[in-house]
């Protein structure tokens, strides 16, 4: 089952990493130098960021939420490039992406930043809702149902997001006679 993607199933995961991500981006920025991003807080950046990268990632990240909320995911491409340039390990950037590439009926582009995120953070249950959005658009119902399956292994019971998530799976599951990767 290919088609376009509704763009709801992409606002309301893209919200809620949105919102966490700007309040860890806020705090670093905000709080003084000791609670400032460190090079230890973030797998794989071995120097220490100035308050003036902070804040220019903070703003890029503002503005990605906006474009984002807007529609306009060329934009928010360019303003997650931004961010992705001071903080390239950050999955949360990396998921945002995936959902701005969705938006710009990009699947495979966008299949490949869910993975680097689930990859980064293996807990982040967004990664795979998306992960499972885009392998689904690209045609491998496989792949598309085990990500899904992670996602509902990974989210809440009372995560707003699963029963889509379930929906999808039991699809997925008829379409592909149960089998998963």
């Amino acid at each position: 089952m290919s088609g376009r993607v509704d763009k709801r199933r992409i606002a309301i995961p893209l919200a809620v990493s949105l919102v966490g991500l700007g309040g860890w981006l806020l705090q670093g920025s905000v709080t003084g130098e000791s609670d400032r991003p460190r090079s230890e807080d973030l797998p794989g950046v071995h120097i220490m960021l100035d308050d003036e990268d902070a804040q220019r990632a903070h703003q890029s990240f503002q503005q990605a939420v906006a474009m984002l909320q807007a529609g306009e995911f060329d934009y928010a491409v360019t303003a997650l490039h931004n961010v992705l340039a001071i903080y390239p390990t950050l999955p949360e950037a990396h998921v945002n992406m995936g959902f701005a590439l969705l938006g710009l009926d990009n699947p495979e582009a966008a299949a490949d930043f869910f993975d680097t995120a689930s990859t980064l953070r293996p807990s982040l249950h967004n990664a795979y809702y998306g992960l499972g959005l885009a392998e689904r658009e690209n045609g491998n119902d496989k792949a598309a149902l085990a990500a899904m399956q992670a996602y509902a292994h990974l989210a809440a019971e009372n995560d707003r997001h699963l029963p889509q998530a379930q929906e999808i799976i039991w699809e997925l599951q008829a379409e592909t006679g149960g089998a998963s990767q």
